[in-house]
Parts: structure tokens; C-alpha cells; sequence
């Protein structure tokens, strides 16, 4: 149950996970930047991606900013912190990374199999981001590329469930 403290700051950490949701949406599609919705939420945003970027300069991968990844994982493992205790915060912030990592393969294996250009900075992040992984299920289980269709995505999503539900049992005492 939430007390009289943690329940407005659940309420607060909900909402602007959604700002920053609605907010990096946006920024991938051609809008007018000076419209005032949009300066709104730059203001409610900016600083925040600023001070990751700046502590975190990593955060930006081939021209694509992270920092609001980087951000809505923490706001979660703070709210979970206040709901749930440190174990289950921690619990839940491994299965976002996993299950965001299963959103990257999903999304990579589909790109694959259409003619998407490799220089797009988006598919070269997700490439970074998933080919080693893919290269090594492929080299340790090479009959997964069968009849020229490469299931190394599938054995990584059911890999990383695993690893998951693994996790999870562990954290839970289980």
C-alpha cells in the first residue's frame, strides 16, 4: 500500500515517464519545434537529457540519444524503490534492460529482412547493438541458419526470457 508520501510521487514519476515518452517520439517525426507544445516539453526534458549526456557521454550512439532510455530506466528503478523495496527495484530494472534488449532484436530481425539502408544511423545503432550477439549464437550453433533464414534473433529472445525468468526466481528467493 502506498503512503501519503510515495503515492503523489508515484503519481509524478508516471507521468513524466510518459512526457519523456510522448517527447522522444515526437523528435523522430518532422514537427514545427518552435510549436508550443513541443518547447513545453523541451523544457520539461532538456535539462534532465542534458545533465545524462553530460555525466554519461555514451548515451549517444551514432547521432541517436539514449538519454531518455537512460532516464526512464532510473525514474523506474526510483519508483519501484518506493513501491516495491530494493530487491524487486532491482528485479524490475534487469527485466526492463532485458525486455528493451528483446524490443532491439525484435526490431533488428525485422529490419533484416527489408531492404533498409545500412547507413541509416538507426540501423547501424541496432546492428552495433545486436550483430556481436548474433555473430556469436551463429558460431556457437551454426545449424540455426537454416535454409538461408538466420534464427540466431529467436534463440537470443529465448535466451535472454530465460535469463529473466532466472533472475527474477533468484531476486524473489524462489
Amino acid at each position: 500500500m502506498l503512503s501519503i508520501i510515495t503515492e503523489p510521487l508515484h503519481l509524478f514519476i508516471s507521468i513524466y515517464i510518459w512526457i519523456i515518452i510522448i517527447s522522444a517520439i515526437l523528435s523522430f517525426l518532422p514537427i514545427d519545434r518552435h510549436h508550443p507544445v513541443i518547447e513545453v516539453l523541451n523544457k520539461l526534458t532538456d535539462p534532465l537529457f542534458g545533465w545524462v549526456r553530460q555525466k554519461m557521454p555514451f548515451v549517444v550512439v551514432s547521432g541517436i540519444d539514449l538519454s531518455p532510455i537512460v532516464v526512464i530506466v532510473a525514474l523506474q528503478f526510483i519508483d519501484s524503490l518506493l513501491v516495491l523495496g530494493p530487491l524487486m527495484a532491482l528485479a524490475q530494472v534487469v527485466h526492463s534492460l532485458i525486455f528493451t534488449y528483446i524490443i532491439i532484436v525484435i526490431i533488428a530481425a525485422v529490419l533484416s529482412f527489408v531492404q533498409v539502408s545500412p547507413y541509416n544511423p538507426i540501423v547501424s545503432t541496432l546492428n552495433r547493438l545486436t550483430q556481436p550477439l548474433f555473430d556469436f549464437i551463429r558460431r556457437k550453433l551454426p545449424f540455426i541458419v537454416m535454409g538461408g533464414i538466420d534464427l540466431s534473433p529467436i534463440v537470443v529472445i529465448f535466451g535472454l526470457q530465460l535469463v529473466d525468468g532466472l533472475f527474477t526466481r533468484l531476486m524473489l528467493g524462489m
